[in-house]
């Protein structure tokens, strides 16, 4: 029996991508060990006339009683991850507040821990998260803190142009929006992402974080004293470090659409404090995830 259904937007560009979210149907409907899903495409692009793009996937059928273990190899812990941010997205835009949201949000995430995880009853040391959903808990976490959820400090325009693109952009530029990306540049050392922590910041370090509307490199304040020296036209190994963290911002502004907001300053300017606040999270991430693994097991 196939069903189909239709919706419409007002205009996609190359960076648009759709979700779309399968719910498990009754047991015993249909034959074969596959269904079968197609999704059409149709648009009119700026030369005129309509385009249709066909797309046709193989959803293979598995019982209730299958172990989780045996589908985990195929679990996309990034795409599960930006489904529950639209997700969220959707129910904020149906009027959740943000008590719901998080509620809703903290619910999904310890269905999906415990369908994933191995672990025994009311004890949270025992909870062993597999590699292939070792990175949902945390970019959970930073959906939490996000402008998609607390919309505190942010105009009513800022959220819903911040909730329109986690609608529609695709996975790794969504979870970019959610969880931002922080690269070092240290002399000496090559290029290293570095974990969304205060421990991150240091006066001998160049950070660049990516936060996708943003790009801000932030120069340690010893490296920026040794910038404005006398013998800093000298200093190789300076003027290597600011040409590859510049190289780098410059990539990443330039493959970047919409275009984002760039800025380069030193440790404690004023620019500065939006990596700062980056870097400092009302609630630590061991604090939350010792609060997720008392949830699993209770």
């Amino acid at each position: 029996m196939a069903r189909i259904f239709t919706w419409s937007v007002g205009a996609v560009d190359s960076h648009y991508t759709a979700g779309v979210q399968l719910t498990r149907g009754n047991e015993g409907h249909g034959g074969g060990d596959a269904a079968f899903m197609q999704l059409s495409a149709t648009y009119r692009p700026a030369s005129g006339g309509l385009r249709t793009r066909v797309s046709t996937l193989r959803l293979p059928r598995l019982p209730r009683s299958t172990p989780t273990m045996h589908v985990l190899p195929a679990f996309d812990q990034l795409a599960a991850a930006a489904m529950t941010v639209r997700i969220a997205v959707h129910k904020a835009e149906g009027g959740a507040t943000t008590s719901e949201l998080l509620g809703s949000i903290d619910r999904s995430l310890i269905k999906m821990i415990r369908g994933l995880c191995a672990f025994e009853k009311g004890d949270p040391a025992s909870v062993a998260l597999p590699p292939h959903a070792a990175q949902v808990p945390g970019l959970v976490f930073h959906l939490r803190r996000s402008p998609a959820v607390r919309t505190a400090g942010y105009s009513p325009d800022e959220t819903a142009y911040f909730r329109r693109l986690l609608s529609s952009l695709s996975v790794f530029a969504t979870l970019v929006l959610v969880q931002p990306t922080l690269t070092g540049f240290a002399r000496g050392q090559p290029a290293a992402r570095l974990p969304l922590e205060a421990s991150a910041m240091s006066p001998d370090r160049s950070l660049l974080l990516d936060t996708y509307l943003k790009l801000i490199l932030v120069h340690g304040a010893n490296l920026a004293a040794m910038r404005r020296s006398a013998d800093a036209s000298h200093n190789a190994d300076l003027q290597q470090l600011e040409a590859v963290a510049r190289a780098e911002l410059e990539r990443l502004e330039s493959e970047r659409f919409p275009a984002p907001e760039v800025f380069e300053c030193d440790q404690y300017a004023s620019k500065a404090r939006y990596l700062v606040q980056k870097l400092n999270p009302d609630v630590p991430f061991l604090t939350f995830l010792e609060g997720l693994y008392k949830a699993v097991v209770s």
